[in-house]
């Protein structure tokens, strides 16, 4: 049994958010620890990491045989640089949108992805750790009663 289009487009997503390290121009190394609807908490030396979910996926009827499914993927990345951990979130914000950004169609799986909103987090309890959030739709075709 072959994939969904769904289960294409999060392992073309995860594999982008893999190529995310210094190495190769980005400003950090999160895509060393890159999950998908990670269930844990994560230890020290899995900071920085991107947590990918595919949350909902709205379909419309664009013709008798096909849908357009509008799936909304979040990246939740986490970091921890104590006293720039501001600065190291919005970093890690920039390489996600860099990642995205090289190919929007996640080789021609999709017709398009458009952000739709992101946020940051600072939690200072027992240790400063950040959290950014981003949330994009990637709008892709399928035939009727498929995913």
């Amino acid at each position: 049994m072959s994939d969904s289009k769904r289960q294409q487009i999060i392992d073309k997503v995860k594999a982008r958010m893999q190529t995310i390290t210094t190495a190769n121009g980005y400003k950090t190394d999160a895509g060393q620890h890159v999950f998908t609807w990670l269930s844990r908490v994560l230890a020290d030396s899995e900071l920085d990491a991107i947590d990918i979910r595919d949350k909902t996926c709205p379909q419309e009827q664009s013709s008798l045989s096909l849908y357009t499914n509008k799936l909304r993927v979040e990246f939740e990345a986490k970091t921890k640089a104590a006293s720039i951990t501001d600065e190291a979130a919005r970093e890690i914000l920039d390489d996600i949108y860099k990642a995205i950004g090289v190919d929007d169609t996640w080789d021609g799986l999709a017709e398009n992805t458009e952000p739709i909103e992101n946020n940051m987090d600072i939690q200072q309890s027992d240790k400063i750790a950040g959290t950014t959030t981003i949330v994009v739709e990637i709008e892709y075709t399928t035939e009727k009663r498929s995913f």
